[in-house]
Parts: C-alpha cells; structure tokens; sequence
C-alpha cells in the first residue's frame, strides 16, 4: 500500500515522532511532520531548550499545548496526557513510548548513545547524524533487528538517495560502476571553524536566524563530510573506494560519465561497483550512479533514448538525482513505523573515514572533533586503515596526541590515547569484536 495512503489512515492514531536536535535539518524535518496527516512531532529534544520550544512554535504548536519536561516519567506522563514535549535530555526522549525516534544533532557520542537507548525502548529509529553510521552503524542495525525494530539512513540526505539509485539500477540489471555525490565546494583540508560560516557564504540573516554550528559547516570545507557520507553510503552497498582513493573530478554530468568509467575506456577507475564523488562545474547531482548495460540489445536502446546521457555506444549511462531536503525524511519516518522497512541501512565496513593532521600536532595536544583545527576526514578502503592501524576519525574527539603528527599525516593508535570511557568507543569495540 502507499505510504501517503496508509498515513492517511493513522489521522486518529498518528505516529508519533521524537525528534533530538531541531537545527536546520530537523527544524525543517519537524515543520514537514507537523503538515503532514497521520503523523506528529511529539518530542522535541535539544541542550538548548529554546530551540525546542521554540521550533514547536515556529510549526505552529501552542505554547500552552507543550510542556517542558526533563525526566523519562515527566515526558512519558505528558505523552499519555496527549502533550507534546520539550526537553533538553535527549537521552530520555530518546526512550520515550513513540513510534520513531530521529536522531539529528550531528555529535557521534550523543548520536550513537540515543540510538541504542531508542532500540533498547522498542523505537524505530531514523539516523540523520551519519558520523554515526559510519563508525557503528553495522553494530546498531544488528541491535535493532535483534530487538525486533527499524534502524534506518533519512531519505532526506544523499547517503541514503545515492543507496536508493544504486539498488534502483541493479534491479533494472545493471552493473554499478561508481556510485556517489557531487559537492559544490572546493576543499581546503587545513581549514578552521573561525571564519567557516563566511567562508560558506551563507547570508548575515541566515545566520542570525538559525544559529548555524561553524564546526559543522567547517566539516564541508575541509573534505570531511563528504568523507563521512561517502563512508555511510559505501557501507550500506558495500563497495570499497577505487584502489587509489575517491578521484572526486572537476566536472559536469557528461564529463561525471566520461571520468568515473575503468581506466581500458578512457576513465580513471582501476576497478568497478566503488564508491565516489564529483566536484561539479554545472549542476551538482545530489546522488547519482554510473552504470554498465549487461547487453547490447539495452545499449543500444538506451543510446537511442534522448533524454538518458551515455557514452562508448551506449555501454555506459550515468542516472542522477538534483536536490536533497530535510523534509524528505518523511519518507524514512513513514516506512519504517508503517512498513519496517528501511530507506538503507549499514550493515558491513567496507570503507573507514580516517584522520589527517591540520598541522603539526605535539604530544600533550587534545584533538578536537570534527570541523575544528586539529585534524580532516578522508575516505580509505576498510582493509587498508586496518592494516595501517589507523583510527576511526570519530574516536578521535578528545583523544591526546602521544608523539608528533606531521601535516597531513595519518593519526594511527600509536599516536594518541583515546578516550576509552566514551558510548562511542565501547560500541566500536563492541562491533570490532563481533563483525
């Protein structure tokens, strides 16, 4: 049955949804569910209180129709009252009695310990925050099969849309070539969150408005959201990265088509069905797909076809989708609640985002998390940070550094002692021990 039909039949019994980390995507995610029959932002959790209560206002909510609560009693008592809630536990809201949890701070450590609080209560759960994907989320979709639920990637970012294109064009029977995004930044690794929202260019009212996180932003710039996306999309197909890393060229479409194709014709893949990423000069594909038609007979139609770009007499083809929203995640809260079923899932570590040095870093130092001005992201094949010993890039917040790192060097374990009291660090070595 369609999703929009059977949200139509939960208008007197909707879904239920809590929502932890209402910034720009969420907030955006929370105002979709509020218009949408059949479904209802319940929970609203942030550290900042204000955004809480103050996104439910924006969606519309009355003010005398939320409370604030801080305690799993407090919220589960106003749930039962029909009241929404406020609340800057997310820990709480994250075991609260609803139907989806979706998890959109960004922070990997609160990320990753309210997923395993919302399976352990029972909850589906949507997980925007990839940082969390990619270092665990094999472990946490385990979990929550066990526990009977749905751990699923939002259709509203591009991991989860470049998975859907990936398996759309292996059920049409063809074979991946490269699968991936396209970002419209040029990338300085060595950059800093201080003058990051200028250097975003994002609008003096943007800014005053919504309160944007200058580290977030910063982990555009310096290549290490795209590492990350990358990683949690490559983890759920499991593809690796071509054998000299992502190639990310500087092109538009026909030249994505022309570049990310096997070395023997023309292109700069060493191998086939991996992982990568686009700078564009034209349109930026939010996901797209390279493909190989298995025949000629399809070659030759789709060569034929004027509206599908392909290349070597068909042979190729390149499928892509233009745009991304917050609002899309719609799609991933409805099917996991109605359906069980996931928009993708992560389910191996084919890839591992690892960490480079900003600049020479000195024993003693404490590297900062993701965007700051200690360490980058970068994307490598599973098998090779294991063998390099390199350390999972999201351990490394507020790990010391032991002995001197070079720019641009890889941080291995025999560089920094990391922070073994971490949610984060116990589910990776959890997952290690059993994967």
């Amino acid at each position: 049955m369609e999703v929009r039909a059977q949200l139509a039949e939960r208008v007197a019994e909707p879904i239920t949804v809590a929502l932890i980390g209402p910034g720009v995507y969420g907030s955006h995610l929370a105002y979709q569910i509020e218009e949408t029959p059949g479904v209802v932002p319940a929970v609203l959790a942030d550290l900042d209180l204000e955004k809480a209560t103050g996104t439910f206002r924006e969606v519309g909510v009355p003010e005398a129709d939320v409370d604030v609560e801080e305690t799993r009693d407090g919220i589960r008592d106003a749930l039962s009252a029909d009241r929404r809630v406020a609340t800057t536990n997310g820990v709480a809201a994250a075991g609260a009695p609803v139907d989806v949890v979706v998890e959109t701070t960004g922070d990997p450590e609160a990320g990753a310990r309210h997923a395993w609080e919302a399976i352990e209560a029972g909850n589906d759960v949507v997980m925007v925050s990839v940082e969390v994907d990619a270092t665990v989320g094999p472990l946490l979709a385990r979990f929550a099969a066990h526990r009977g639920v749905t751990y699923t990637m939002a259709y509203g970012d591009e991991p989860a849309q470049v998975v859907r294109l990936a398996d759309w064009a292996r059920l049409q029977g063809f074979d991946v070539v490269a699968a991936g995004q396209g970002t419209e930044l040029t990338f300085a690794p060595h950059a800093t969150h201080e003058d990051a929202l200028q250097r975003y260019d994002l609008p003096d009212s943007f800014i005053e408005e919504n309160e944007p996180d200058a580290r977030m932003y910063n982990t555009f710039l310096d290549g290490t959201k795209v590492a990350v996306e990358l990683a949690a999309a490559a983890n759920a197909l499991g593809f690796p990265p071509d054998t000299g890393g992502i190639h990310m060229p500087e092109t538009d479409r026909d030249g994505l088509l022309e570049t990310l194709r096997p070395k023997a014709d023309g292109g700069v893949l060493d191998r086939t069905g991996v992982i990568d990423a686009v700078t564009p000069t034209g349109d930026n594909p939010s996901a797209f797909v390279v493909t190989e038609a298995p025949n000629e007979a399809t070659q030759t139609y789709l060569d034929q076809r004027y509206n599908i770009n392909t290349t070597s007499d068909g042979r190729y083809q390149v499928f892509h989708r233009p745009f991304h929203l917050p609002q899309e995640t719609l799609v991933s809260i409805a099917r996991a609640a109605l359906q069980d079923r996931a928009t993708g899932v992560v389910t191996r570590q084919t890839t591992e985002v690892v960490a480079a040095a900003k600049r020479d870093l000195e024993p003693g130092e404490t590297i900062h998390g993701g965007g700051g001005d200690t360490v980058y992201g970068q994307l490598e094949d599973a098998s090779v940070a294991a063998e390099a010993d390199l350390v999972p890039f999201e351990l490394l917040s507020g790990a010391e550094v032991t002995r001197p790192i070079a720019t641009d060097q890889p941080v291995s374990t025999n560089d920094v002692t990391l922070d073994t009291d971490s949610v984060l660090y116990q589910l990776r070595q959890l997952q290690d021990s059993l994967l």
